[in-house]
């Protein structure tokens, strides 16, 4: 658990979450999918899904009381 201690992996994680959230490779995809949506709604829920996730690392394992000095 000292990885998720470490600032250098949140920038990184929160960092690269960023850059795959840039959906240039589906700027005009409109194919429907699932109920009809398109591809990019289903990756944008997964990447949000992802996205809560790591606030709740961040919040539990690194946001503590020791770094708001």
């Amino acid at each position: 658990m000292r990885l998720l201690k470490s600032k250098w992996f949140w920038i990184t994680a929160f960092g690269l979450l960023f850059l795959a959230s840039l959906d240039l490779w589906a700027w005009d995809w409109t194919e429907p999918s699932v109920f009809g949506l398109p591809y990019v709604i289903m990756y944008i829920l997964c990447l949000e899904a992802v996205l809560f996730v790591l606030f709740l690392l961040f919040a539990r394992y690194y946001w503590t009381e020791e770094g708001s000095e």
